[in-house]
């Protein structure tokens, strides 16, 4: 591969699909960026709504990064991996993060975390969430101590937006070169999750800022997470098979198998009140893997995994006496 020189310090990829109501709070955070050398990738995966005349329309009023803005139109609906694969093939920055149409940053995010990034010559670099619902805000934190693979190893770090989303997680493009890193053909579920997870197998160096400077937006109606629960289980099925195939070709699946398994479990647990039948057979072979990790769990979560490992057609009877009346 030739040798690509920075245009930017950062890369910001964004995949816009029917974000009409919100992208322009997402936009004005984008360009107002305290840091000047940012490059902006709006990937229009095919918008049925006004998201693209008002993305330009707020763009009108920041002629400073006109052109440092690439707007990506799709001609047929890709689904957010193909939009953020797009974008990252176009990415010319130092560093690669992604942005949520419907979602928002703090003003300081990126020039925060890229000088992070160089003082500390790290790989990689993440920040706190803000998750903001309609009527609250909840801060999650970014604990360190989750960087470490032995805790992966182990199935004790937690898998919630903090840790696998990439939205908090500027990245060295090199990596992604380096590793022919792209998000998994297909996923627009969990496609964040398939991308982080490859990224923190790879990536040597983490600085964390505890700084919530993202916006994680819950009141979207028609985002990826509010779609037809089969669909949404389908589609982190096959994230999860795609990220079994990634560890078994590094020869490291027998030491992320229980994080595997915990995936398994995490992606069909909404099924135990739709389909019992469904939510006992998805996956069975994650349940004795569950169970060998009981000690990491307290009591409540102990008699929790005792049910998702062997207890399937106790929860079957739970869910007939309580949902099939």
């Amino acid at each position: 591969m030739c040798k690509r020189y920075f245009v930017y310090k950062v890369s910001v990829v964004i995949p816009v699909f029917n974000a009409g109501e919100y992208i322009e709070c997402c936009a004005r955070s984008l360009f107002e960026q305290t840091l000047d050398s940012i490059e902006y990738i709006f990937v229009n995966d095919c918008s049925t709504d006004n998201s693209m005349d008002v993305l330009h329309k707020v763009l009108g009023e920041y002629p400073q990064r006109k052109e440092h803005v690439i707007v990506v139109n799709h001609t047929t609906n890709t689904g957010q991996s193909g939009a953020r694969k797009d974008g990252m093939n176009i990415a010319s920055g130092e560093y690669i993060i992604h942005c949520d149409a419907d979602d928002w940053v703090d003003l300081e995010m990126y020039e925060c975390m890229y000088n992070k990034a160089v003082t500390d010559n790290v790989e990689a670099v993440c920040c706190d969430i803000v998750l903001e619902r309609k009527n609250s805000s909840k801060v999650l934190r970014y604990n360190t101590r989750y960087e470490d693979h032995e805790l992966m190893y182990g199935c004790v770090v937690p898998i919630s937006v903090e840790y696998f989303s990439m939205c908090n997680r500027l990245v060295s493009r090199n990596v992604f070169e380096r590793y022919t890193i792209q998000p998994f053909e297909g996923v627009n579920m969990w496609d964040d999750v398939g991308l982080s997870v490859r990224v923190r197998y790879y990536v040597n160096s983490t600085s964390v800022i505890n700084k919530a400077f993202y916006h994680y937006n819950r009141k979207n109606s028609i985002s990826t997470t509010k779609r037809p629960l089969l669909d949404r289980v389908r589609e982190q099925s096959l994230c999860i098979n795609c990220i079994e195939d990634f560890f078994k070709k590094e020869h490291s699946w027998d030491k992320y198998r229980y994080f595997i398994s915990n995936l398994k479990v995490l992606a069909k647990r909404e099924l135990f009140f739709y389909d019992a039948d469904l939510w006992i057979n998805i996956f069975k072979e994650s349940r004795e893997d569950l169970w060998k990790l009981r000690k990491s769990y307290s009591v409540i979560k102990l008699f929790r995994y005792y049910v998702l490992s062997y207890g399937g057609n106790f929860g079957k009877l739970i869910w007939k006496i309580c949902w099939k009346r």
